[in-house]
């Protein structure tokens, strides 16, 4: 009988033992399933001359960053215009180590936003450098007369922008309550309807990023999504708009208590 028992209780202790071990292994696998599942966001550092002269033939590069690796798989566009011209857009060629490159002449004097529109895996950011040709107002002393007003008005309204996107209700959030993402859409007074529009949202100090895809509402061109904020604090949040040669975005920064 003692025997039996003994033999009952080693048996019970090799199960639990067994079964432990399976649920670390599993824990393991989800801990590691997550960390993979994990957004990496793209990063695109614009590496040019801020002041060039006209007829010069210039080099603007776009390094392309994703998860902190560089990327040579990568599609770069750059985007250059002025504001007494239309906007022209380049193919950028492959170097290496994450480089993508033009070469450009400015013929005017003036500033000049250029624009490097990046795919990357599934993700599209565009970040934009000011270029000054020749003489004129820096960019910096520009910066400077308009920063008072761009505080207020830029997070309404991009005003250089293809389109108008409002973010009006994008400013206050609660934390750890699933809140909506609503943003509205126009080009000249008209609804801006059936674009992809994302919103891409990271805590103030922190380098992950959120991309979340919005849907169009009943309403022709509101778009919508949810996202809960885990704590409290400032949150950059950047809507982003795609369809046919509308490439936008437009930056604000939104408070959570």
């Amino acid at each position: 009988m003692k025997k039996l028992l003994i033999v009952s209780s080693l048996v019970v202790l090799l199960s639990g033992c067994q079964e432990s071990a399976e649920n670390n292994g599993q824990s393991e696998d989800a801990k590691t399933e997550t960390e993979e599942l994990e957004v990496k966001a793209p990063k695109v550092e614009i590496i040019a001359d801020e002041h060039v002269n006209k007829n010069e033939e210039v080099s603007i590069v776009a390094k392309v960053y994703y998860g902190g690796n560089l990327v040579d798989d990568a599609e770069v566009t750059f985007e250059i215009k002025s504001e007494t011209k239309e906007s022209e857009k380049i193919d950028a060629e492959f170097i290496d180590d994450g480089q993508y490159k033009i070469s450009y002449q400015f013929k005017e004097d003036g500033l000049y936003d250029v624009t490097a529109h990046t795919n990357v895996k599934s993700y599209h950011t565009m970040p934009t450098k000011t270029i000054q040709v020749g003489e004129g107002t820096s960019k910096e002393s520009t910066h400077h007369e308009n920063t008072s007003n761009e505080n207020h008005d830029h997070a309404d309204e991009h005003h250089q922008s293809t389109v108008n996107i409002t973010t009006e209700e994008l400013r206050e959030f609660t934390v750890n309550s699933e809140e909506e993402l609503r943003t509205i859409i126009n080009k000249n007074d008209t609804p801006f309807t059936d674009a992809k529009v994302r919103f891409e949202i990271w805590k103030e100090g922190n380098d992950h990023h959120h991309f979340i895809d919005a849907n169009e509402s009943s309403s022709k061109g509101t778009y919508l999504s949810k996202f809960t904020f885990e704590e409290v604090g400032a949150y950059h949040i950047i809507v982003h708009v795609e369809k046919a040669e509308v490439h936008d975005h437009v930056e604000i920064v939104a408070d959570v208590k």
